[in-house]
């Protein structure tokens, strides 16, 4: 993983076998990133995408294994989470899509983190089950 910081943001690239959310915890906790929000494109050949059942509160995981063009990546990086989304197109066309537990870099991987000034900590919603921003208002 390379990067540069500007002002408000960070540009990232990420090499081949680099694992992606393991790499943005790395980059999160290297520069204190306490918010932020992020988009990115790349290939990958290894994802965890992840699907959550709002009634059940439950998420159901499936890793798939291929050449993948990362069509769509985006999410937020808080100090306790990173929460990611991806979209991954196949030799065919077609795209899959999902929550991203963790990807890995077959090519090349180009994010864009842009830091804000609120730290964009969770707390549980025990309405839906899910972890979200928890803003000190």
């Amino acid at each position: 993983m390379e990067y540069t910081r500007e002002s408000d943001r960070v540009v990232v690239r990420l090499d081949p076998q680099d694992k992606v959310i393991e790499s943005l915890r790395s980059l999160r906790n290297e520069l204190q990133i306490d918010g932020g929000f992020m988009f990115g494109i790349g290939a990958v050949d290894r994802a965890k995408l992840g699907h959550y059942d709002v009634d059940e509160q439950s998420y159901s995981e499936e890793t798939f294994t291929g050449q993948f063009e990362v069509t769509s990546f985006s999410g937020n990086i808080g100090p306790d989470k990173i929460h990611a989304h991806i979209e991954l197109g196949t030799e065919s066309y077609d795209t899959l899509g999902g929550h991203c537990s963790e990807a890995r870099v077959s090519g090349t991987f180009e994010i864009v983190v842009f830091t804000g000034e609120t730290s964009l900590t969770h707390e549980l919603d025990t309405r839906t089950g899910l972890d979200v921003f928890a803003f000190d208002n």
